[in-house]
């Protein structure tokens, strides 16, 4: 109890003296504050905690009741003044920094003002004619007023500028679409071009073809008539002239088949008619397409001991490739008859069946290399080597064919360049003969016209 007495008079004297800096001291009773703070004996600490603040509050006891110790400043002492001469002459030195800024900055925006209408006025004097500065403008000959009428000027300017531009725009936009429309235009010109042409070649090609078949005709009728303008026919000219009688209609079919050829090709399709063919006739056809060449060994070869099999293709699309391909070689021995080792000059067309399914043909010949600047683009349109009539859709065409049955084909020369291959692969096309007789193994034909 006299502990606390002790503690209580430290406190009424703590309210009774007087201290630098200090207005006010109070002690505040409340009840409702839980705090079991005292001042402690050393309370000049605690005023060295106010620094700065304007009050401080500090939980003491009084008589046995908590309560809170008020300490507030006395702003009008000298510490007081100093705090604010501090605070005034800080928020001077921030205004006039601020000053300077705000300064720094318009003169740079005043200086390219100046730059702007110096340039805008010297453009005005060598270009145009009339006064800058309006009369009604008071201090139009001062240096603000210049600016200002500038300025005004320059606004008026940029704004019809603006709507020039926007005017501008609009005229690119609707020249834009007319452009788009007539590039569109002008591409399904091109493309229409690009089509008519490709059907008058295409067409031209056929014409080559359609000559050929003629050329048969007219080779195989020929040699018709010869055989029988004779007093007596032999038995066995009987059986050639039926042959050349045969070949004849062959040829003829096949005008008709190249006439619907084009018409299918006009309309932009390519239709495959399969049919069953027995080895033999497929030759026979073929040989009725090369009756315009003149002496020729031509020869037809199967695997040794290959069962008997039938073919079902396209054959007057497929026959014409391979009498492309034989039409080719035949001219490439007009211009070149040499061979790599001084053999005669062959064709040979092999028929090897894959596992009695897929078919490869071969069309072989020991003539002149394909030069290798072609041979990259073999199958290319309009690729074509020395030929003033040809049209270079010859091997394009046959590519189109032989893909339509699902089909490729590849050509490239053999080594040490003794002859040129052109392979032909046919799927699902080999039909197992009902015989098991064995096919014959090779057949050499001469033709001439």
């Amino acid at each position: 109890m006299q502990q606390e007495t002790v503690k209580t008079e430290k406190i009424e004297q703590l309210l009774t003296r007087e201290y630098e800096g200090v207005t006010r001291l109070s002690f505040i009773r409340s009840e409702n504050v839980k705090l079991n703070a005292t001042v402690t004996e050393n309370y000049p600490e605690i005023f060295s905690q106010i620094e700065n603040k304007i009050s401080f509050q500090i939980p003491v006891g009084k008589d046995g009741t908590h309560g809170i110790l008020v300490i507030s400043q006395d702003i009008s002492t000298v510490g007081g003044i100093f705090f604010w001469i501090r605070s005034l002459i800080s928020g001077s030195v921030v205004l006039l920094i601020v000053a300077l800024l705000v300064f720094k900055q318009t003169r740079r925006i005043t200086d390219q003002v100046d730059v702007l209408c110096r340039h805008f006025v010297k453009f005005r004097r060598e270009n145009e004619s009339g006064d800058l500065y309006p009369a009604e403008t008071l201090d139009g000959r001062t240096l603000i007023g210049q600016r200002i009428a500038v300025l005004e000027e320059l606004w008026t300017r940029f704004q019809s500028m603006q709507e020039e531009l926007a005017q501008n725009v609009e005229e690119l936009e609707d020249s834009k679409q007319k452009l788009e429309q007539t590039v569109t235009d002008l591409q399904v010109a091109k493309k229409k071009e690009l089509r008519l042409v490709e059907l008058g070649n295409t067409v031209a090609e056929f014409g080559h073809d359609i000559r050929n078949a003629n050329g048969s005709i007219s080779s195989f009728a020929n040699l018709l008539l010869k055989m029988l303008d004779k007093d007596r026919i032999k038995a066995i000219e009987v059986v050639q002239a039926l042959t050349y009688i045969r070949r004849i209609k062959n040829s003829s079919n096949n005008v008709t088949g190249l006439t619907t050829d084009i018409l299918d090709f006009a309309a932009g399709r390519m239709e495959i008619r399969s049919e069953i063919y027995q080895l033999d006739e497929f030759q026979e056809q073929i040989e009725s397409q090369l009756g315009f060449i003149d002496e020729l060994l031509l020869h037809y070869r199967v695997p040794a001991g290959q069962p008997v099999f039938l073919l079902r293709i396209d054959g007057r699309k497929i026959i014409r490739v391979i009498v492309n391909i034989v039409k080719n070689a035949w001219e490439k021995f007009q211009d070149f008859p040499e061979t790599k080792d001084d053999k005669p000059a062959f064709i040979e067309v092999r028929f090897i069946p894959q596992n009695m399914r897929e078919l490869k043909i071969q069309i072989v010949d020991n003539g002149a290399p394909i030069p290798d600047s072609i041979l990259t683009k073999l199958f290319q349109s309009y690729q074509t080597e020395g030929k003033e009539m040809g049209t270079g859709l010859g091997l394009s065409i046959s590519k189109q064919l032989i893909e339509a049955h699902g089909g490729g084909i590849q050509g490239f020369n053999l080594l040490d360049n003794r002859g040129v291959v052109f392979e032909i692969i046919l799927p699902d096309c080999v039909i197992p003969a009902p015989s098991r007789t064995v096919q014959k193994q090779s057949d050499s034909i001469s033709l001439s016209a």
